[in-house]
């Protein structure tokens, strides 16, 4: 039996007006992201992959076409709806980490909660029981300007994860880290996905989305290649 498909893109096009000239970021590409997948979106520099994401991570909306989550649409809504869908439904996780540098470990990861419908006295506890998820207890007192790169991206990633959304997405998540640190949040993202979350990563690094069960290649805004990497 298929699992529940949580994500269609349906012919989404994104348009830029350059001059007098359109650029098509994104031409005409249509996919499918169901519940339990671990998915690379993969292309080079300029290839349409970062506008894709943001397309389907409700941080854009397309020129045409459609993005239907759980089978609504969701693509002509106003931007303080998308907000509230983006922090219920999608956990983000980016190259640069985004954590507030004064703020300790577990005060990054609390800060999705306090945009959404849980109560205040389990903020605590859901952002503890995520750090141990991700291994990095031990350092919820830390600020963030005391933790190394990995460490970094670990409390993004925990920050990701509070809200238990649907979908973690993660833009080129080792970007900013030497290979041995990248390879341990990959080996992260691997024992994430066995637990049944759904993770789309997006990389240039071909090495990297190998890790993931299914690729999806980006090549001048268009869809050029899906294939399996493994079982």
């Amino acid at each position: 039996m298929k699992s529940k498909l949580i994500l269609e893109a349906k012919n989404i096009t994104k348009t830029y007006k350059v001059g007098d000239n359109e650029i098509h970021a994104v031409d005409d590409i249509s996919l499918k992201i169901h519940e339990g997948e671990y998915i690379a979106i993969v292309g080079k520099s300029g290839s349409g992959k970062s506008t894709l994401m943001h397309l389907i991570g409700l941080l854009d909306t397309p020129t045409s076409g459609q993005v239907l989550l759980h089978g609504k649409d969701v693509s002509k809504l106003d931007e303080a709806k998308l907000a509230r869908i983006r922090n219920k439904e999608i956990g983000f996780v980016f190259q640069s980490f985004n954590l507030l540098q004064r703020a300790t470990a577990i005060e990054n990861v609390e800060l999705p909660l306090k945009y959404g419908d849980i109560p205040k006295k389990e903020w605590k506890t859901r952002a503890e029981d995520m750090l141990k998820l991700v291994d990095l207890i031990d350092r919820k007192n830390n600020k963030s300007n005391e933790l190394s790169g990995g460490q970094k991206q670990r409390v993004a990633i925990a920050r990701a994860l509070v809200n238990e959304p649907s979908i973690i997405l993660a833009d080129e998540p080792t970007g900013n880290l030497d290979t041995k640190t990248g390879e341990s949040i990959i080996r992260l993202f691997e024992k994430l996905n066995k637990q049944g979350k759904t993770i789309v990563l997006v990389t240039h690094d071909e090495d990297l989305a190998k890790h993931a069960k299914r690729q999806i290649v980006i090549k001048d805004g268009k869809l050029v290649q899906k294939k399996k990497s493994k079982s």
